[in-house]
């Protein structure tokens, strides 16, 4: 049987476990119509959707951790920052921080879930330019499972996510039973991407996945 899967977000500063699979006083579930997004340092908890929007900023040389990761309330309509993603190079809240990003299992699967990302919800290619552009190893985002354990640094490096080229396991073995795994994420800009079209860089089809196998 497929077992339901839940994302949840930590919208507090709390590094804690989440307690409820429809959410709790610190995660929220992701719901029809939700979303996440990164945003610049200008960017601020409880903005209105309706308001200002302010894009990340790409670097004029080097690379920039994205200043603040948002969920996107989408019966809201307003901006819910995730504290505790990121690390300290972001310079809002990120760092050596365990439970910001989880998924819950009602039951068992057969393999490892593996968190990966793709150009669309077809969840067929990855060679988009936020992905990589054919190479995985320049996707923008990057992640680190936590279920067992802390990042290990304040500025963890972590995996680029890209289709099954690159992704992250979210726990050593299957899931055996009702179970949460957790893991923390970020957005990595780097001065090579001026040139991209603004098409590329506004891509709304983007998508983060967990996959796996069940019985």
């Amino acid at each position: 049987m497929r077992p339901t899967v839940n994302f949840l977000f930590n919208l507090s500063a709390n590094d804690v476990v989440c307690s409820n699979p429809a959410g709790d006083g610190n995660y929220t579930k992701l719901d029809s119509g939700d979303y996440i997004v990164w945003r610049d340092a200008q960017q601020n908890d409880g903005d209105l959707l309706s308001g200002a929007s302010y894009p990340t900023i790409i670097p004029e040389s080097g690379v920039l951790e994205a200043a603040k990761m948002f969920f996107v309330d989408n019966s809201l309509a307003v901006y819910k920052q995730i504290i505790l993603a990121g690390t300290t190079a972001g310079g809002y809240g990120g760092g050596n921080n365990r439970y910001v990003c989880a998924a819950w299992f009602s039951g068992a699967t057969v393999s490892i879930p593996y968190l990966e990302a793709y150009d669309s919800n077809e969840h067929a290619t990855w060679g988009s330019k936020p992905l990589g552009d054919g190479n995985p190893a320049n996707s923008c985002f990057k992640a680190i499972c936590t279920t067992n354990g802390l990042p290990g640094s304040d500025t963890w490096t972590g995996t680029p996510l890209a289709g099954t080229d690159s992704r992250i396991a979210l726990d050593t073995e299957a899931i055996s039973t009702t179970k949460y795994v957790y893991w923390n994420i970020k957005q990595i800009l780097s001065d090579w991407m001026i040139s991209w079209p603004t098409s590329d860089w506004f891509n709304n089809d983007l998508v983060f996945a967990i996959h796996f196998t069940y019985a």
